[in-house]
């Protein structure tokens, strides 16, 4: 158990750190790329990469899909399209600092859904762990300053991105749902092309009803690409097979290490300075990650 455990936890750790990159890759894009083509080039990459691999897995499993084939769509409507979609809208128009605290909600959204819709037991230990660290996240994206977040206004993007985070929830309350006989990289095919053909409408919508098109660029090229293969891809992958070893409800605390990748890229790769609040920020949020999973390392 403490090695099924520990290796989930890997997993889980790089699916925050290639997230951690998303709003870096979105922000340089977000004047010149539209976000719902954003949004639907990223899964036809991360079809196009994936595919090779889940198709000889889906050979012989097409009886398995059509049967759980309801799961799926919706599946990949919550999360490829819905969160997605959302998600590139919200940012273009909310601060980042509202985008940071309402994705650190993600935690609590898929605990509380858990508790709600499957009945799943919170502990004390557990419910202090998401304490802490969101407590954590939000002395990171406050800069250790409280009066930031007195000082934080509501516009349109933040019920947006709200909307976002729910259907994430959601989604990832529903996926251990999915028959372990469908291999991972089969379930990352369906569920990527379930999201590019429900999000080509919405292109082509944004493209011609509002004059929104596409245009190809360098920036625009690499931001579809890392979106596509580390975002999209490999995150989703690595989040999936976490929720599978270790339920919803512990995978969704690693989302808290998102700022502390954030915070690490800013000072190594923007030069930005260390301060004392991103050392706070980081040791509450470690210290909720193993509250709230100390047991199950431990095997209980």
């Amino acid at each position: 158990m403490r090695r099924i455990a520990a290796s989930a936890y890997v997993l889980l750790t790089l699916t925050a750190l290639f997230w951690a990159g998303t709003v870096i890759a979105g922000r340089a894009v977000a004047d010149e790329t539209p976000p719902l083509a954003l949004n639907f080039w990223r899964w036809v990459v991360a079809l196009a990469v994936v595919a090779p691999f889940g198709w000889p897995g889906l050979r012989g499993r097409f009886a398995l899909v059509r049967a759980h084939w309801r799961l799926l769509g919706i599946l990949g409507l919550l999360n490829m399209t819905g969160f997605g979609s959302l998600m590139f809208v919200g940012l273009q128009h909310t601060q980042a600092l509202n985008a940071s605290l309402l994705l650190g909600t993600m935690t609590i959204n898929v605990v509380i859904l858990s508790w709600l819709v499957l009945r799943v037991r919170i502990s004390a230990a557990q419910a202090l762990g998401v304490a802490a660290g969101f407590a954590g996240m939000v002395v990171i994206v406050a800069r250790g300053d409280p009066a930031a977040l007195v000082t934080l206004s509501v516009n349109i993007g933040d019920p947006v991105i709200w909307l976002a985070i729910l259907c994430y929830g959601f989604y990832s309350i529903f996926l251990p749902r999915v028959p372990d006989e469908l291999p991972l990289t089969s379930l990352m095919t369906v569920l990527c092309a379930v999201g590019v053909a429900t999000c080509l409408p919405l292109h082509l919508w944004e493209a011609l009803a509002r004059g929104r098109p596409m245009t190809p660029s360098v920036d625009a090229l690499w931001a579809v690409a890392y979106l596509g293969v580390f975002s999209s891809l490999l995150a989703q992958t690595f989040w999936a097979a976490g929720v599978a070893k270790v339920g919803a409800n512990t995978a969704s605390y690693f989302i808290y290490l998102a700022p502390v990748f954030g915070t690490v890229m800013a000072v190594g790769l923007l030069g930005e300075t260390l301060a004392p609040f991103h050392v706070v920020g980081v040791a509450l949020i470690f210290a909720g990650i193993f509250l709230a999973t100390r047991r199950i390392a431990s095997g209980g």
